[in-house]
């Protein structure tokens, strides 16, 4: 009895430290060229972000550590009380893992567990009050997850060399595919700004504006 204690015990810290091995692959990224934020000379974009629930369990695509990644960007700023809206909604397909979840789980965790996921996600901007839309930009991005406890290595490793890729315990959350998605939106966005002044001033002026509370 103590033996099939033990060997239980065995299997569920194998389990708990086999890792995610994540990588992201958001469409079209090589064509995008970050314009220079420097010449959008002026105050921060403000705006009320407004995080649309695909599911009540969470996701890759569809965290709060995303009001996280937006507050670290040199052109938008967050603000409850702005009368510019950020929607930001997603889609998601997931593949599950199938045989490889059932050899992970028969090797103790050694063989990987393979899951795809395919998402498509929107962030709109939109006048909080009459709701006409100024701007809408949507991203496909695909994301593979590895899970077992020989990948600990590879994300401690490669997220050295890639931004494309991370790791960790967590199952259901990654940094690295919200920070790609705003890259992108931010660099649509500005490139958009420097074409055409007007809509730079105008958001800018929209998100000025404050809304009651």
């Amino acid at each position: 009895m103590n033996l099939y204690f033990r060997l239980g015990f065995t299997f569920i810290l194998l389990l708990c430290v086999s890792c995610n091995f994540h990588y992201f692959a958001l469409a079209n990224e090589a064509n995008t060229q970050a314009p220079d934020l420097d010449k959008i000379a002026g105050d921060k974009i403000r705006f009320h972000l407004i995080r649309v629930e695909e599911t009540p369990k969470a996701n890759l695509y569809n965290a709060p550590a995303l009001e996280f990644e937006l507050a670290k960007s040199k052109l938008f700023k967050l603000s409850r009380s702005s009368k510019l809206n950020l929607t930001y909604t997603t889609k998601t397909g997931t593949e599950t893992a199938g045989i490889s979840a059932l050899m992970f789980l028969l090797t103790l965790g050694i063989f990987p567990s393979f899951v795809e996921t395919h998402s498509n996600v929107t962030f709109t901007l939109m006048d909080r009050e009459d709701k006409k839309i100024f701007r809408d930009y949507s991203y496909p991005i695909q994301g593979r997850r590895i899970i077992s406890w020989l990948t600990i290595p590879f994300y401690i490793v490669l997220p050295i060399f890639s931004d494309s890729v991370d790791g960790g315990v967590n199952y259901e959350t990654s940094n690295v595919s919200l920070r790609m998605l705003v890259e992108a939106f931010e660099a649509d966005l500005a490139k958009d700004c420097l074409e055409n002044p007007e809509l730079l001033e105008t958001l800018r002026n929209k998100g000025n504006e404050s809304i009651e509370l």
